[in-house]
């Protein structure tokens, strides 16, 4: 119905977006691949491919910032057992291209590791997902897309962002924080030796890890 949403970014968080077109502010649920990417544009134009969702009394408006985004997302809502929730969490957990990856190549330990998805939950999404999947990967590797997002800001200021993303996903506070500390050192330690330029740590690398890590 909807086909996406321009005007301006007034209000951000990890999975909430606020933008204001003609005096209206429109509440769009965003995943973190979506939210990280607009960094802070506050007060800027933004362009968002949108879903809406309308079911019984609900009704629910998403975003993405490319429409890749979009086709996962509604190719996720297609299986049974896969709600808006859990389909959010996906993209917020993976890049677009490890998801379509994992899924077309039936890494079901891969997508266990998104929160709320079992093995049974994983193998329905490999099976009725694996040949679409992998066609969408055929079009990002032909388009060039790389799921690439731009620096954040200083250590304390990822930590905050990915402290509030883990929270709204559902963790309690003291999981969190001990998640995103280990991702953090894990991620350091991956750095090049005698590289100390901790700015080239993302809040979205940070997040994306702290979510693998059981």
């Amino acid at each position: 119905m909807y086909h996406h949403l321009r005007g301006k970014l007034i209000e951000l968080s990890s999975l909430n977006a606020v933008v204001e077109t003609s005096g209206v502010g429109w509440d769009v649920h965003v995943p973190l691949s979506t939210s990280s990417l607009l960094g802070e544009g506050l007060g800027e134009e933004v362009l968002l491919y949108t879903h809406l969702l309308v079911r019984e009394d609900v009704l629910k408006l998403f975003g993405f910032l490319t429409t890749e985004e979009r086709e996962l997302f509604r190719l996720l809502l297609s299986v049974s057992g896969t709600g808006p929730a859990i389909a959010l969490k996906a993209l917020s957990a993976f890049t677009v291209g490890e998801l379509i990856s994992d899924l077309s190549s039936s890494d079901v330990n891969s997508l266990k590791r998104i929160k709320g998805v079992g093995k049974k939950l994983a193998e329905r999404l490999v099976l009725e997902l694996r040949d679409k999947a992998g066609l969408l990967l055929a079009g990002l590797e032909t388009s060039g897309a790389s799921g690439t997002s731009p620096q954040e800001g200083q250590g304390g200021r990822i930590h905050e962002l990915a402290l509030s993303a883990l929270v709204e996903l559902g963790y309690s506070a003291r999981d969190a924080r001990s998640r995103v500390e280990t991702a953090w050192q894990l991620l350091r330690e991956r750095m090049e030796p005698g590289s100390a330029d901790e700015e080239t740590i993302r809040a979205e690398d940070v997040i994306r890890e702290a979510l693998k890590n059981s």
